[in-house]
């Protein structure tokens, strides 16, 4: 699909183009494997339970469907800030992985002409990312000491309101990747280091519907096609080979989301969401160079995330969120590394917000257990050691978006 030229502002898109350089640096942490997943603080609040209401502008990431409900032209910006913590403790000793805050920030544009059953949109977004980093002397160090993957997304979005009551979404996507991988040697102490570096890019496809039923009952479908890129780089083995070409291609999974909203009353909206990751896709990664092929299993298993969420809206334009997120590990103990650390999660959440008529600004806190993972049957390092311990794990995260209407 082909995006209108210019449908918004030129202020709109000033700020737009203004933040791509922010965004581009941007990581994550994981939730389930290294997808983000939450991008608006109302949905945040609502633990993310929100592709059946999809009614402000990060609709362009939940349910490209869902702008047509939004009248006129829209700007909104959030910021999700989350610290992941994970402490280890096993044979080889413990350790605690760097738990500094990362930013996470998404920006939305949508403009619906007046009386019209089309509407656009445009925005930026990092659905999946990993920023981690273990202390150079920890016994984890040949299997992870600071590894970062960045994913970008330029969402170009048209959607259509077949009926009042049935609208559907279509989004063309440009995926920008970069990857900076790093492990010790272990044998080489203390400089030995491999390392590999790369970028690429890869075009993708979501999808969206909407039926809204009648005013108590509302259904939403997402889904985001795969892609895969082929990161071009280098890669140093040091102090052996310092540098040399390198390639290797990563696939990113599909994601399907299936949502029910209900209102009991107009002061009510209750959702439920089951959100799917075919993490089935990445299986072996081979990292390809001219002194030879180093190989990367991953065999991940795709995962759910379990999403529930409560609105309550007041009449003086304020409202109050509360949500639960349950989310299972798809990362396997036979393939585990420490420079994801996932696991099983039970993701809380509140938060409260105000709309007025041309502004609105949400502020969400969330908190996720994990808990203690026990990983037995890892894969050895070149000198044998394991991954094989305790990870205690944990989220922290804050997320705010302000809203603008023209």
């Amino acid at each position: 699909m082909k995006p209108v030229a210019s449908p918004l502002p030129a202020h709109t898109c000033l700020v737009l183009g203004g933040a791509i350089a922010f965004l581009a640096g941007a990581t994550g942490a994981s939730a389930s494997g290294t997808r983000v997943g939450f991008k608006d603080a109302f949905a945040t609040a609502r633990g993310n339970a929100f592709v059946a209401t999809a009614d402000n502008p990060s609709a362009l990431y939940y349910n490209p469907a869902g702008i047509t409900q939004l009248a006129g032209a829209q700007f909104a910006a959030n910021i999700y800030q989350v610290a992941v913590s994970s402490d280890f403790t096993g044979p080889g000793g413990s350790a605690s992985m760097n738990d500094d805050p990362v930013s996470v920030p998404a920006l939305y544009a949508t403009w619906n002409p007046s009386d019209a059953p089309w509407a656009y949109g445009v925005a930026l977004y990092a659905p999946f990312g990993l920023e981690t980093e273990w202390p150079a002397g920890s016994p984890l160090r040949t299997f992870a000491l600071k590894n970062e993957q960045s994913y970008v997304t330029y969402n170009f979005t048209g959607a259509w309101q077949v009926s009042p009551e049935f609208s559907l979404g279509l989004s063309l996507t440009y995926n920008r990747v970069e990857t900076d991988l790093n492990r010790a040697l272990g044998f080489l102490a203390p400089n030995d280091r491999f390392r590999f570096e790369g970028d690429g890019d890869a075009i993708g496809v979501n999808l969206g519907l909407l039926w809204k039923i009648n005013g108590r009952h509302q259904f939403g479908l997402s889904y985001s096609h795969r892609t895969k890129v082929k990161l071009k780089g280098t890669s140093s083995t040091i102090p052996l080979i310092p540098s040399e070409a390198a390639d290797a291609t990563f696939e990113f999974p599909e994601v399907l989301i299936l949502g029910w909203s209900f209102r009991p009353t107009p002061a009510w909206n209750l959702e439920v969401n089951l959100d799917w990751t075919n993490w089935d896709r990445l299986k072996t990664v081979v990292i390809n160079k001219p002194s030879g092929a180093t190989p990367i299993p991953f065999n991940w298993e795709s995962g759910f995330f379990y999403e529930f969420g409560a609105t309550r809206y007041f009449s003086n334009g304020l409202n109050v969120s509360a949500g639960y997120t349950f989310t299972g590990n798809s990362t396997p103990d036979s393939t585990y590394t420490p420079a994801v650390p996932d696991g099983d999660r039970h993701f809380f959440s509140l938060g409260a917000g105000y709309h007025a008529r041309n502004f609105s600004v949400d502020l969400a806190w969330q908190y996720a257990d994990g808990g203690t993972r026990r990983v037995v049957g890892s894969p050895p390092s070149l000198i044998g050691a394991t991954a094989d311990g305790a990870y205690d794990n944990s989220i922290n995260a804050v997320s705010l978006s302000v809203g603008m209407k023209f």
